[in-house]
């Protein structure tokens, strides 16, 4: 096996960077959510969300038709709360979507961003392979990361279900905003 096969010598962190990466878009959907029930429409919180691409835009926009009606629901502070989660896991998710991966005998799995040779205005030789920078990740540090990932899970839930409370639409009493947690580290 060539592709990944660093990851066959770390299942326990190849499962957690894949589940961040693949369950990104959920929180994507979960910040819909939160924009249909202050608007109450689902085909504008949709189509203003995901008619184009890019993940930060995506943010920008459910912002932009969310935020005001959060604000005047006196929910503003914790939609901020939300968005800051969801741009933090936007970083996560893009520290790992371009990237090389290996078994370095370090006893951590490696990885490398292409992007980061790619960005330099200089011509790349086969030697500027050799100097990108090296990170390293274990399961402790995905963990953490991956954890902030369902914590904005359930604060965008929480967020749209005390939108629901205080605008009298059906919510689910056991669902709240909850407390708030540190960012993890971007890099070990």
């Amino acid at each position: 096996m060539t592709i990944l096969s660093a990851f066959t010598r770390y299942p326990d962190e190849a499962a957690l960077i894949g589940r961040m990466l693949a369950g990104y878009a959920d929180l994507e959907i979960g910040l819909m959510h939160c924009a249909k029930q202050v608007r109450g429409d689902l085909d504008l919180a949709l189509k203003t969300m995901f008619n184009g691409r890019g993940n930060s835009q995506r943010i920008d926009l459910a912002v932009a038709i969310a935020k005001r009606p959060y604000d005047e629901l006196g929910l503003g502070h914790e939609f901020d709360s939300a968005i800051a989660a969801m741009r933090y896991c936007l970083r996560i998710r893009n520290l790992y979507a371009h990237c090389t991966w290996w078994a370095d005998n370090t006893g951590e799995l490696a990885f490398a961003n292409l992007e980061d040779l790619a960005k330099l205005n200089v011509v790349v030789n086969e030697n500027d392979l050799h100097n990108l920078t090296v990170n390293h990740v274990n399961v402790t540090h995905l963990q953490a990361q991956f954890n902030y990932f369902e914590y904005t899970d359930d604060l965008l839930m929480g967020v749209l279900q005390e939108g629901n409370r205080k605008s009298g639409k059906q919510d689910i009493p056991s669902v709240v905003v909850p407390a708030a947690l540190a960012t993890p580290p971007l890099k070990m």
